[in-house]
């Protein structure tokens, strides 16, 4: 069972990473300590699930995304990221940010 919490950890890990946050911004939002949140992390501690849906929702993510069950949750949760990303941006600057995302991806497939 500890190998399932240090997964879900990491997921809340690999989304914040996405989003730039800092571990001190999400556990602000999520209204806990910033160290418990580490240790969450880390797979060191077990959140309630009211602590999880609050860092679920700092996250701006499902709470079910972070379980990541089904083969594409990885895969998942950086399209997630990239929906949190562009959330609030007008058409023109979704369709500037899309564009440079594709040029990027571009670059790295050809190599």
């Amino acid at each position: 069972m500890d190998s399932f919490y240090s997964e879900i950890g990491g997921r809340i890990k690999s989304v914040r990473k996405a989003l730039r946050l800092t571990q001190a911004q999400v556990a602000e939002k999520a209204g806990i300590d910033t160290s418990f949140y580490g240790q969450i992390e880390r797979g060191a501690n077990i959140p309630s699930l009211k602590t999880f849906a609050a860092i679920a929702g700092a996250l701006k993510v499902n709470p079910s995304d972070l379980f990541g069950r089904s083969g594409r949750g990885k895969e998942r949760l950086y399209e997630t990221a990239i929906e949190v990303l562009l959330d609030g941006l007008d058409y023109k600057r979704k369709a500037l940010v899309l564009g440079l995302l594709k040029d990027i991806v571009s670059h790295y497939r050809t190599k």
